[in-house]
């Protein structure tokens, strides 16, 4: 979206991107409007799957198998949400494309027979990694593709003109052959409304055995950024429910599952973030089931927020102590976060200066003065490129006959460009 005055000058809009699970939304990575690049449908899916997956193996996690008929209903709901402009996880019959209200009604009409799966999904994003970042970045999101009962995943990608959507649609392979084999007829406690038949019934104890199996397969502890990662993003933005109300921008969290099979009971006594090794981060909020604003966490599950964005091309390091089930237990591990691929200038200031070569890239970091300070809508010269790489970062081009000197500006910040001669 662009106007131009007699200077003709760009006001860039940031457009959100929308990431979500179970009713929760992440704005994440910002970007022009104006740049509409068309994706490789399936090569873009077999990324999404290879990229997901990487992740789940790196951190110690079984990978998930592609899955048909949750393949199918991602992609119908993947076609829904760009057909009719939106995003969400329910559907209305009364528009193009209606292929279930729900998730699980989507997955029963694609021909699986459990109802029990979890959606994650994202929209207006540029291809497959820009889309799991933004997800992983999330930490209820986050939590869902880490999950230790899962071992199936459906993937669906849709485009349309400005409109994309990458739909996960996850379930359990053991307890959805429990759904498509004779139902229980015996005496003792079982299961039922959770098969395409709502009455069929799943005795219990096959029905836990089923869900824990994998549990023992995976690691007792994930960990998230996992050690060792590289390209680490920066920043949290929001989420809906939001763990950070506060807060329209943080840092990256750090998370800690403990894997119920291996631990019981759970009580974590540190969870600490170093810069470079040895300068702890103090400005973090630790969320846990007992502080959890939107009550989404359980008591295995836990996220460090340094309530800053963290630095580019800068390596952390974690240590968490617990005691669970009587033992006491410690876990120290590291990251490196994003490295940039062109010169970057931090600016602190609302106002500042600078002396810029014509003909170079370079990306603008406007550090954060507050939680709530994001770029929303920048005005530029209309041949200066200008792209938003985060909601507080902008790439920009200068053309190499470029000789005047330009402005950058938004609501809260202006940038007066000189070039060097």
């Amino acid at each position: 979206m662009a106007h131009f005055t007699h200077k003709r000058y760009i006001t860039l809009f940031a457009a959100a991107t929308l990431v979500l699970q179970a009713g929760f939304f992440n704005r994440d990575v910002p970007k022009t409007q104006q740049l509409i690049v068309q994706m490789d449908l399936g090569y873009e899916k077999a990324e999404a799957y290879t990229l997901l997956n990487e992740v789940r193996e790196a951190v110690g996690l079984n990978r998930l198998m592609q899955e048909e008929h949750l393949e199918r209903a991602a992609q119908a709901h993947a076609n829904y949400l760009v057909r009719n402009h939106t995003s969400g996880h329910t559907e209305s019959s009364s528009l193009k494309g209606f292929s279930g209200i729900r998730p699980a009604d989507r997955a029963v009409a694609a021909g699986y027979a459990l109802t029990q799966v979890s959606e994650n999904l994202s929209t207006q994003n540029r291809d497959a990694q820009n889309s799991l970042e933004g997800l992983f970045s999330a930490i209820y999101h986050r939590f869902g593709f880490l999950a230790i009962d899962i071992d199936q995943v459906g993937i669906g990608v849709a485009q349309e003109g400005k409109e994309s959507a990458f739909v996960y649609l996850m379930g359990n392979e053991a307890l959805e052959k429990l759904c498509r084999v004779d139902a229980f007829d015996g005496y003792g406690r079982y299961m039922f409304k959770v098969c395409k038949d709502p009455k069929h019934r799943i005795g219990a104890n096959v029905f836990n055995e089923a869900k824990e199996k994998l549990k023992q397969y995976n690691p007792p502890l994930i960990l998230y950024p996992y050690d060792g990662q590289e390209d680490v993003p920066l920043a949290f933005y929001q989420e809906t429910p939001d763990p950070l109300p506060e807060y329209d921008v943080s840092g990256f969290p750090v998370s800690i599952i403990f894997n119920d099979y291996y631990f019981k009971e759970v009580k974590l006594l540190s969870f600490k973030l170093y810069e470079n090794g040895e300068h702890p981060l103090h400005h973090v909020r630790l969320i846990s089931k007992e502080n959890d604003p939107n009550r989404r966490f359980d008591d295995h599950s836990f996220a460090l927020f340094p309530l800053e964005r963290l630095a580019y091309d800068t390596e952390y390091s974690v240590e968490v102590d617990y005691e669970a089930d009587g033992k006491r237990g410690h876990k120290r591990w590291h990251f490196h976060t994003r490295v940039p691929d062109e010169p970057l200038i931090t600016l602190k200031k609302g106002d500042s200066t600078l002396k810029l070569e014509s003909g170079k890239s370079y990306l603008l970091y406007f550090e954060p003065r507050t939680g709530r300070d994001l770029l929303k809508r920048v005005s530029y010269p209309h041949d200066i490129t200008v792209t938003f790489i985060d909601s507080n970062t902008l790439r920009i081009t200068i053309p190499a006959n470029r000789q005047e000197g330009f402005d950058i500006s938004s609501k809260t910040r202006h940038l007066h460009i000189e070039i060097k001669k």
